[in-house]
Order: C-alpha cells, then sequence, then structure tokens
C-alpha cells in the first residue's frame, strides 16, 4: 500500500483560470473510480479506461506538486496482472517519484480490495508530465528530493527507465512510413471530448482509449473473437491534440504468438484541411482472446508478406525485447515477484 499520502509543504497561493485558490503541493494522491457500463462485451473493464483513470489520478498528482497546468508526455507500460471488474469501486494511487528541470514522474497503482481484507494489484504504471506556463511553453518544476532510503530506490528506478524509453523511441523513428499489409483499420473523427486539460488540449488518457479501442477492433477482425488487452501503454506523446482537431487512428497487427496478438498503433491529428496530419503517438497493445475458463485462446500465427511487413514486425520485435528490458525490473515497491510479466510466455 502506499502510506504517504500526506501534504509536503505549507499552503500556498495559486492561480488557476481566472480564480486564486489556496492549495497544497502533494506527492501523492489517491482517487476512487467505478465503471458500471462500458463499451466492452467482457465483464472487466477496458484497458483504455484504466489507462484514462491513471491519467486522471496522475495528473492531479503532477499538477499538485508543479502547481502548474500538465500535459501528458509518457505513458508507461502496464501488465494487467488481474484484469478489472465493472461495478466494482477501484482505487488509483499515485505518488512523485523522480523530477527533470520541467518534468514529474509518476508512480501509479490500480488495487482493488478483497473480500477478506487487504488490496490486489491489478497493474502499475510510470506516468511523465510536463508544466506547462501561463505561455504555453514548458516550466521548470520544484524538484522532488528522495529522504528515505525506498524514495531513492524509486527515483533510481525512474531515471533507468528513461534509458530504455529512449531506446524505444529512436526505434519508432525508424519506422517505415507504410505499416504493412496485414489486418488494420483506421479510425478518423473529430476530437469533441470532454476530457480535456484547463488548457482545452485533449487529455493523454481520452488518447490511449482510443488506441486501446483501435487495437481492441483489429485484433477481434483478425482472430473472430472478443479479445482482452494484457499489456498496453509504452506511448509516448510528441505533440498534444486541441480540441477540434480530425484524429486519425491506424491500427495493424504487426506480431503474433501462439495466443497473442501484438497491434502497432498510430494517432496522428491537425486541422482538417491538412493532408499530412503530424504524429502525436505510438502504442504497441498486446492482446489476447480470453475462453471463458481464465486462459487465452490459440491464435493462427501470422506471417509477414511484404517488405515493409517485414520491417514493421522487425521493429515491433526490437520494441517488445526494450518493453521486457523494463517490465522484468521488479518494481522499486514490490516483492521479488510482483509486477514481473515475460511477453514470450504468451508466444
Amino acid at each position: 500500500m502506499f502510506k504517504e499520502f500526506v501534504d509536503v509543504t505549507p499552503n500556498t497561493i495559486v492561480r488557476v483560470g481566472a480564480n486564486v485558490v489556496r492549495v497544497a503541493r502533494r506527492s501523492s494522491i489517491e482517487l476512487t473510480f467505478r465503471e458500471v457500463k462500458g463499451t466492452s462485451r467482457d465483464s472487466t473493464v477496458a484497458a483504455g479506461v484504466v489507462v484514462d483513470w491513471i491519467d486522471k489520478t496522475a495528473y492531479a498528482c503532477a499538477a499538485s506538486w508543479s502547481r502548474a497546468s500538465c500535459v501528458t508526455s509518457y505513458v508507461g507500460n502496464m501488465h494487467f496482472a488481474v484484469p478489472v471488474p465493472r461495478d466494482t469501486p477501484v482505487t488509483v494511487q499515485a505518488r512523485v517519484v523522480h523530477t527533470g528541470r520541467t518534468s514529474v514522474h509518476v508512480q501509479t497503482r490500480v488495487l482493488i480490495a478483497k473480500p477478506g481484507g487487504g488490496w490486489t494489484v491489478c497493474t502499475e504504471c510510470f506516468m511523465i508530465y510536463v508544466a506547462i506556463g501561463e505561455d504555453g511553453e514548458p516550466t521548470s518544476v520544484a524538484p522532488f528530493s528522495p529522504s528515505t532510503e525506498l524514495e531513492r530506490r524509486r527515483d533510481v528506478d525512474a531515471s533507468q527507465r528513461m534509458i530504455h524509453r529512449k531506446q524505444i523511441e529512436e526505434t519508432i523513428q525508424q519506422l517505415p512510413a507504410s505499416m504493412g499489409t496485414s489486418e488494420g483499420l483506421t479510425l478518423r473523427f473529430i476530437a469533441e471530448t470532454d476530457q480535456r486539460y484547463p488548457d482545452g488540449k485533449i487529455r493523454g488518457g481520452a488518447v490511449m482509449k482510443w488506441i486501446d479501442l483501435a487495437a481492441e477492433i483489429c485484433a477481434e477482425r483478425y482472430c473472430g473473437y472478443d479479445v482482452a488487452s494484457v499489456l498496453t501503454g509504452g506511448v509516448r506523446f510528441y505533440r498534444p491534440i486541441t480540441e477540434g482537431d480530425l484524429v486519425e487512428v491506424d491500427a495493424r497487427l504487426v506480431l503474433t504468438g501462439s495466443k497473442s496478438m501484438h497491434v502497432l498503433v498510430r494517432v496522428r491529428a491537425g486541422d482538417r484541411w491538412d493532408k499530412q496530419p503530424q504524429v502525436v503517438a505510438y502504442g504497441l497493445p498486446v492482446m489476447v482472446a480470453p475462453d471463458g475458463t481464465g486462459s487465452a485462446r490459440r491464435i493462427a500465427r501470422w506471417e509477414p508478406i511484404s517488405d515493409e511487413d517485414h520491417a514493421v514486425a522487425e521493429k515491433a520485435r526490437r520494441i517488445r525485447d526494450l518493453r521486457n528490458a523494463t517490465l522484468v525490473t521488479p518494481s522499486p515497491h514490490a516483492g521479488p515477484n510482483e509486477g514481473v510479466v515475460d511477453e514470450a510466455a504468451l508466444a
């Protein structure tokens, strides 16, 4: 459990829009959510919705620490060790673990209460936010100084993860313009949602829901069954989306295992008259088709055909391997095996 849910500085006067309010800088925040009805036909909450809850909680934590508006810069990898049940109170906890000059790194976990007492961890995620000043540009944030050995371990862990993120980003930059010839689809729509930051930009959690939905539909079209996400996140945001932008979410099957489907998702956005929208983010969710007994169905293997297929599949394998390098690192606040997942087990 997270324990340090305390104010770390005295109350301070800050400006929020046209209002002046008194708030306290917090290093950790806890929120509770519950989904009664969703788009999925399954009895569990879709991964994109869970990511949205994580983003709301982590954003509150980052904004409280920075005392500024923030935008999502990175959504870390999430392995769903336990599905999040619908119509059940879900607790999301967030704490600051590291800061850069303008960035706030937030560690989160999603929990549900056990019937007999205690908590079950459904997933964990690292989020990075950039603080934005009144001029719309990144602004400096107060440094977070670890005061305990556990906090120092978390701080070091956050720094090490940045190395792998840079390697993943370099691999993404090498992706070919064409995403190949396998099963795929494109969702196009105008960004009209109430899921916005205070400055009007679309929240990162909303974008993650679009990524998860596109991956879900793509995987279902390929295998012919209802699917669920077992691994998502690992998404770097290159630019924000503004309300009214035309959004394109391209999803393409790029790898399969005996039970898993890796779907590469690219989000682009821009003015509706812009014929070359800018890249917003890439994601590589892993989907499986539950068989109703707690296991996943076997999936027909997809083989690359074109040169683009082979190039995208090779980059996807590289991203998968780099992602595993962070997933197999034990969480600094967990036991030796908690939160560890090997994607090869899904192959």
